[in-house]
């Protein structure tokens, strides 16, 4: 039978409290070094956010200008016609065909 002593109860004790202390500072340590690597990921995903954001955007901006160039066209066309016919005098075909392309693109925005 195996006696124990009050100093090996104390050394015992001692060996116990380093062990969970290691293990304690293990996991402080496991944890700091994946602080990092979370910040790293918590940053990508408010890069992705906007990223996301941004491309929505873009992607109404350009409906928005190609709007822009078609009504730019359509108003470029009825100016040449209108000029076409101040000058001759007998371009109404023309005049009709641009009234109509104006009042289509009027009806469709």
């Amino acid at each position: 039978m195996i006696k124990i002593t009050p100093n090996d109860t104390v050394l015992y004790f001692g060996l116990l409290l380093t062990i969970l202390n290691i293990i304690d500072r293990v996991t402080l340590l496991r944890e700091k070094a994946k602080a990092p690597q979370k910040e790293m990921e918590h940053r990508l995903t408010q890069l992705e956010d906007k990223v996301e954001k941004l491309s929505t955007y873009s992607t109404n901006d350009n409906a928005r200008i190609e709007n822009l160039e078609e009504g730019g066209r359509v108003l470029l066309k009825s100016l040449g016609a209108l000029l076409s016919h101040g000058i001759d005098g007998n371009n109404i075909q023309e005049m009709k065909l641009a009234r109509e392309e104006l009042n289509e693109y009027l009806i469709r925005r």
